[in-house]
């Protein structure tokens, strides 16, 4: 016959082993997620895509800015050389040139912009590598530390295993099955003390009728206000 006594002593084993396997699942997700280097990572690929974006317009610019510096003398020599012979092309020739000026001057100015874009793009890549890098060894560090915690909480946890399935064993399989209904409804905790008349479940006060059963031991005895299954220690 099942005792109160060994649901009570089988619920402090799974009450041991919640605590075991959250702290392990836990440890393992970290080891895992690798959140802040990753992040790291990406934040720094970034940078280096934005960098080599600016490069390629800095060097698109100043490739057209070459050839329109190219360009511009030789319409203006053209303007004074006094082989123009219409004025209609002399104005045609100075709108061309004057166009060229003011495409080369914002070709100047915009080359200037990417130029500081682009330094502040290394800076920022620097500081992520340094990060980074720091980063990195905080994580082989962290990651020996969990593997450590894994690996100790998967020892503890073979063995507490070990003697709840020795304890089960000697439980009535009916008791056992309302013991583990319980424990889901309850939160982990199928059964309570009762102290100074008191359910310590729920903190409810028991009946005098219920309070002499418990004692008794005989028969399973539930809280009359939260279900769960007594003893009184």
């Amino acid at each position: 016959m099942t005792s109160i006594r060994q649901l009570f002593s089988l619920q402090e084993l799974d009450l041991v082993l919640d605590k075991i396997q959250t702290e392990k699942s836990g440890a393992e997700q970290e080891l895992t997620a690798r959140l802040a280097l990753a992040k790291m990572e990406s934040d720094l690929e970034s940078e280096k895509d934005k960098l080599a974006e600016t490069q390629s317009s800095h060097q698109t610019f100043r490739q057209e800015s070459e050839t329109l510096k190219e360009r511009v003398p030789v319409l203006e020599e053209r303007i004074y050389s006094g082989d123009i012979n219409t004025e209609r092309e002399l104005e045609s020739i100075e709108q061309e040139a004057g166009h060229a000026r003011k495409q080369l001057d914002d070709m100047e100015m915009r080359m200037l912009e990417l130029s500081v874009a682009a330094d502040s793009f290394r800076a920022r890549i620097t500081e992520l590598e340094t990060g980074l890098e720091v980063q990195r060894v905080a994580w082989e560090a962290r990651h020996a530390e969990l593997s450590e915690i894994v690996n100790r909480l998967s020892s503890e946890e073979s063995k507490i295993l070990a003697q709840r399935t020795e304890l089960a064993s000697s439980v009535d399989q009916v008791e056992l099955q309302k013991y583990d209904l319980l424990r889901k409804k309850k939160g982990g905790t199928a059964v309570a003390k009762v102290e100074r008349g008191l359910c310590q479940g729920c903190r409810m006060s028991l009946p005098t009728q219920h309070l002499q059963k418990v004692r008794t031991g005989r028969h399973t005895v539930l809280c009359n206000s939260c279900g769960r299954m007594l003893w009184t220690g």
